[in-house]
């Protein structure tokens, strides 16, 4: 196994997943590495955006509007540490476009929420993190 040269903490606006941003942050001061906070907008959204008749550019630029709006939060709730963050946006599924992150880079933690903005909160492990747990080319710890 080769070391950790950086975090991947996938966020969306919930609790869980702050969870997770503050104990990759610990860990980061710990190793010495950098975060990259991801957040993907869902292609579900982006079906519905287009059916309404809206470009692409207008569909991009909602999608770092959200982002945008996620990452200002986090931001925010850390203040300032001494950690390198920096912010990163696809647009699909987000457990496939997190998974196509680790495709290429063994030296990628992902540290993810147990679960997120869903409704079916009885679940014990959300089916973003189930999914990435099980396909996810690099190491992957969950937050509960």
């Amino acid at each position: 196994m080769q070391a950790i040269s950086e975090i991947l903490v996938p966020v969306d606006g919930s609790d869980n997943a702050m969870r997770a941003v503050r104990y990759a942050v610990q860990l980061a001061e710990s190793l010495g590495v950098r975060i990259r906070l991801f957040y993907v907008f869902p292609v579900s959204s982006v079906e519905v955006i287009g059916m309404g008749g809206i470009s692409r550019d207008d569909i991009d630029h909602a999608a770092q509007a959200a982002a945008q709006r996620v990452f200002d939060e986090v931001h925010e709730q850390l203040g300032e540490i001494g950690v390198t963050i920096s912010d990163d946006t696809s647009v699909g599924d987000a457990a496939e476009e997190i998974i196509r992150c680790t495709e290429d880079d063994e030296q990628l933690l992902v540290v993810i929420g147990r679960r997120g903005l869903s409704t079916m909160q009885k679940l014990l492990l959300g089916s973003v993190s189930e999914k990435v747990v099980r396909h996810a080319h690099s190491p992957v710890t969950v937050v509960v």
